[in-house]
């Protein structure tokens, strides 16, 4: 019996390498990597360092007390990064250049987009969380590099379901077979949900930033992230945690509520006005 396909032998080194040696993804890797600079850290830092005055609020939520403070989940957090670069390489490896040419192009010009427009939301309002004194490991870097200043909507939790999704169609439009197709996109989403899931275990964000998130997916890339993906993807996060259905329902629930307020504005404007009513209900 065949073994199933699989991205996660891939290797991201390699394929940083070969996006670098064409012009095309070149390129694409450039515009991301200044915005995540410019939109991701030198915002937060302007404003950690007071050079910059937005306001911030604290997005806790109740039920993040009931998820436990979880520190062995770090590398699946961490994964976050090679979790959407390892499939281009399945692409190029089974698919040739052209190919990942092509989709590596969209895809960084997705993942660049979903960065300006949640800045949107950032330079309006910054959101944080309360986080454990955990000081160890791979955690320290965390705590010196990421000024914890960029919670709501979790571009974590974006960028995964964007893998996914987005991975998802190009399989398909590739033509890969139906068995391959099935174990690459399910390897995906049950690696998304795991992500997803880190995000909370160890405390990087409230339960509160997730429906912000899912919502700007589907917004975003509304013909891939539909309600009915978001709902199959919500009812999937944890299964084993006692308030597992609290949460759940409480990230349908607000997501429903955004979907349904920003029907006729850009989604960053929902996003505001959400956070401007966590400001209000935790004064």
């Amino acid at each position: 019996m065949p073994d199933l396909a699989t991205t996660r032998r891939e290797s991201v080194p390699a394929i940083a390498l070969r996006a670098l040696r064409h012009p095309a993804t070149a390129l694409g890797v450039a515009r991301f990597v200044g915005t995540v600079l410019k939109d991701f850290f030198a915002l937060q830092f302007a404003v950690k360092l007071g050079l910059r005055r937005v306001p911030v609020v604290d997005v806790d939520h109740p039920l993040d007390a009931r998820i436990p403070f979880t520190p062995e989940r770090i590398a699946t957090y961490l994964d976050f990064i090679s979790f959407w670069i390892r499939p281009l390489g399945w692409i190029a490896r089974h698919h040739g250049p052209r190919a990942f040419v092509t989709h590596g192009v969209r895809f960084l010009g997705l993942i660049d987009r979903c960065y300006r427009e949640a800045a949107e939301v950032y330079r309006a309002g910054m959101t944080t969380t309360r986080r454990p004194r955990y000081y160890r490991g791979r955690f320290l870097a965390i705590h010196l590099f990421d000024p914890h200043l960029l919670c709501v909507p979790s571009l974590h939790v974006m960028i995964v379901v964007l893998a996914w999704t987005q991975y998802r169609r190009a399989f398909a439009e590739l033509g890969v077979p139906d068995a391959d197709r099935s174990a690459l996109t399910t390897e995906l989403f049950d690696g998304a949900v795991d992500i997803t899931e880190s995000v909370l275990f160890i405390k990087q964000h409230s339960v509160n930033c997730l429906p912000a998130a899912l919502y700007a997916m589907t917004r975003i890339t509304p013909s891939e992230v539909s309600p009915a993906d978001v709902a199959a993807f919500t009812d999937r996060l944890f299964p084993d945690l006692e308030a597992g259905a609290e949460i759940r329902a409480h990230i349908a629930a607000t997501y429903a509520r955004l979907l349904e307020q920003g029907a006729d504005e850009p989604w960053p404007a929902t996003v505001q006005r959400f956070i401007r009513e966590l400001s209000g209900a935790s004064s």
